[in-house]
């Protein structure tokens, strides 16, 4: 939490902070200073995970997700301030959890925009679905009033430009810490069918498996490496 509770958030953002920060970024990526940009784009991750909606929906409509993601089309020459705009993106897709808990059970509903959403896997058939999944909607009546807000959903931002799915494809391969912060952001996409069906289109799915693939095989190649080490000792 870099600006602070719930509170310090609040107060920093009636004084214009939001918008301080927004016009910091932009200023000091036009001049490539990555130890400040890393410590600005920190400042606004932890303003996107706010409960107060607000100030996630300033953010969003400053243009910040489409800002950050134009950073990272640059020739970026620090893989820190990579996994900084990529953590920053993350904060506005993953459900916002209490502090006092990390159980799904106790998630603040507060921000919408941070809402978790139940979504149900495509090859899933409205015959064979549980009850649980069949009245979700009755259950969380603000959810269809999320997805229908095109104007400020951040989720739509992706779809409304698919391009910007690619660059986050494109990026797996910068670090294991890009590549863990990505999959959690594909995930937090697969909201219904839809969008599940839209990231099928992508070909999303082969570049995970690719990438799954080819940890496994580095762990064994480590552990290998490992036994033989032990092994010479002995």
């Amino acid at each position: 939490m870099v600006i602070g509770s719930k509170r310090c958030k609040t107060a920093f953002y009636r004084f214009g902070a939001v918008d301080t920060f927004f016009n910091l970024l932009k200023e000091f990526s036009s001049i490539k200073n990555n130890e400040i940009l890393i410590e600005i784009i920190d400042c606004i991750s932890s303003f996107a995970k706010s409960n107060n909606k607000n100030i996630v929906n300033r953010l969003i409509e400053l243009g910040c997700i489409q800002y950050l993601f134009s950073l990272l089309t640059t020739k970026i020459d620090s893989i820190y301030l990579c996994e900084s705009s990529l953590r920053c993106l993350r904060s506005f897709f993953l459900p916002k959890l209490s502090t006092a808990t990390t159980t799904f059970s106790k998630v603040d509903y507060s921000n919408p925009f941070l809402t978790p959403i139940p979504f149900v896997l495509l090859c899933d058939q409205d015959t064979n679905k549980p009850l649980s999944l069949i009245t979700q909607s009755q259950k969380f009546p603000s959810i269809t009033q999320l997805i229908s807000n095109e104007q400020h959903s951040s989720i739509d931002i992706l779809f409304d430009n698919t391009q910007l799915l690619d660059i986050l494809i494109r990026l797996l391969s910068t670090s294991k810490s890009s590549q863990l912060t990505i999959v959690e952001i594909l995930c937090s996409l697969c909201i219904n069918n839809e969008r599940q069906q839209q990231l099928v289109d992508k070909n999303i799915i082969p570049s995970i498996m690719h990438l799954l693939v080819q940890n496994i095989y580095d762990k064994q190649q480590y552990d290998h490496h490992n036994n033989d080490k032990i092994s010479l000792v002995r």
